[in-house]
């Protein structure tokens, strides 16, 4: 394996998803990627024949019109079944969405081919479909395309922290960690008992396995110079956390502070949060920064340095203080933040909201992966005085031009993001869920996309 300037592990967040989708055009747009650029060095990133197993943006476009799912779905994991070959023997990027703390020091592509042998047994078998394996078929295909590109069988079996040990690059950049809980609390709007109180969400498990992935970093060759970590964005400043009634969006509560409900206004579930129990989940999220910064310290390795991604979303946090910075879109305007993304008319006229992050209310959009990128880039700035920086970030503008959502919302995604919220919150009180068409159409399409959070081992997030 060749040496290379940098790497990047961790999950979705560094994989590039949006939308619950990862494609080569994405992954060009990933966070690690556009700090490449502005370092000017070569930095191999995956570049996906076709999207994998899931193209969440394009059914939506595609709404009402969803019979061909399943078959689109078949067809696609009938194309990764055959392991296809990228024109690169490896990756510089190799975040794995879904990943979890244990899996960097853990998984490799035989782990993944293991699970798909198993998966397509039981499938032949008659004992499974492939709809009811979604999430395990795209963290599977994802593992296996990162970890060997090549598709080499006697590429070695190394975990994304072994091969970064071998490849030895100047510097590593990392996220992970929000699949150990940031993903229930705010996607599944999960109350948290608080830090290392319960497994599950930062609980006693997630704590060893965060104490053993830092110091499996500590131990990484002498020959890598710096290693970032990237903070975990607060429950609270995702786009999914929204206030109920909907009209409180438009009375933001004093800055510092939270509405008095809240519902995670995209999910596979619906739940709702009180402002308490959403400071609670902040506070978690808090104690685990402290837990992170305190296990660095313990390793005595001044290689390790925290990005302040936490710091940067709050900053940013347009949602709850409107004297909190955004993002003007280059076109119009428009404020581009971390409010859930809707875009919809009425007899009022036009109404706009958020920008930064995708349809899922959880992984950013192109821009907001502009916005981590800067974070990031600050950081080697602030621990490599002396490096040499070529050139500046991608810019906003570009960035923009380049996010096919933002700049081209899908018409129906208004309907079914509120249509899908209703029957979610219908179903969870108990009351009847309507019977007209479009909720008939937007049932179909979303019970199709929540097998992405049921399967028995594993969730795409």
């Amino acid at each position: 394996m060749s040496k290379c300037e940098m790497m990047a592990i961790g999950d979705s967040l560094f994989n590039g998803v949006r939308s619950l989708t990862i494609d080569s055009q994405l992954a060009q747009w990933s966070a690690p990627n556009q700090v490449a650029k502005a370092l000017g060095i070569s930095f191999a990133i995956p570049d996906y024949p076709q999207k994998i197993v899931v193209e969440f943006e394009n059914w939506v476009r595609d709404f009402p019109f969803i019979a061909g799912i399943p078959a689109n779905i078949e067809k696609n994991i009938s194309f990764w079944n055959g392991n296809p070959k990228s024109t690169l023997d490896q990756f510089d990027n190799i975040a794995i969405a879904g990943a979890t703390w244990s899996d960097l020091n853990s998984r490799t592509w035989k782990t993944a081919q293991s699970e798909l042998d198993t998966i397509n047994g039981n499938i032949s078998e008659g004992k499974t479909t492939y709809l009811d394996n979604l999430s395990e078929f795209f963290f599977a295909f994802n593992t296996r395309f990162l970890l060997n590109p090549s598709t080499t069988p006697t590429t070695p079996a190394l975990s994304p922290v072994e091969i970064v040990a071998n490849r030895k690059p100047t510097r590593v950049i990392v996220s992970i960690g929000a699949n150990n809980g940031l993903w229930s609390l705010a996607f599944n709007a999960a109350a948290s008992p608080g830090f290392d109180e319960t497994d599950g969400l930062y609980g006693p498990q997630d704590v060893t396995d965060c104490q053993k992935f830092i110091k499996s970093l500590a131990s990484l060759p002498q020959d890598i110079r710096h290693i970032y970590i990237n903070a975990l964005p607060y429950p609270s400043t995702t786009a999914n956390m929204m206030p109920i009634p909907d009209k409180e969006i438009n009375m933001p509560p004093t800055p510092g502070q939270l509405w008095v409900e809240y519902e995670n206004r995209f999910g596979f579930n619906y739940g709702t949060l009180t402002g308490t129990q959403l400071q609670t989940n902040n506070k978690a999220m808090s104690d685990l920064a402290t837990f992170i910064t305190s296990t660095i310290d313990q390793t005595n390795d001044p290689r390790i340095h925290i990005v302040p991604v936490d710091k940067i979303f709050l900053d940013y946090d347009y949602k709850t203080n409107r004297e909190a910075k955004f993002i003007p879109a280059p076109d119009d305007q428009r404020k581009l933040s971390n409010i859930m993304l809707d875009s919809y008319t009425d007899l009022a006229g036009s109404h706009w909201y958020g920008g930064l992050i995708g349809l899922d209310g959880m992984h950013p959009t192109i821009v907001g992966y502009n916005l981590m990128a800067g974070a990031i880039l600050d950081a080697i700035k602030n621990f490599e005085p002396n490096l040499a920086i070529p050139n500046s970030l991608p810019t906003v503008a570009e960035a923009y031009q380049a996010d096919t959502l933002i700049t081209n919302i899908p018409a129906q995604w208004h309907s079914l993001l509120y249509t899908w919220r209703d029957i979610r919150r219908a179903f969870h009180t108990g009351l009847p869920i309507s019977d007209d068409e479009v909720t008939r159409s937007v049932k179909s399409l979303m019970l199709v996309v929540s097998k992405l959070g049921s399967g028995p081992a594993r969730k795409l997030r």
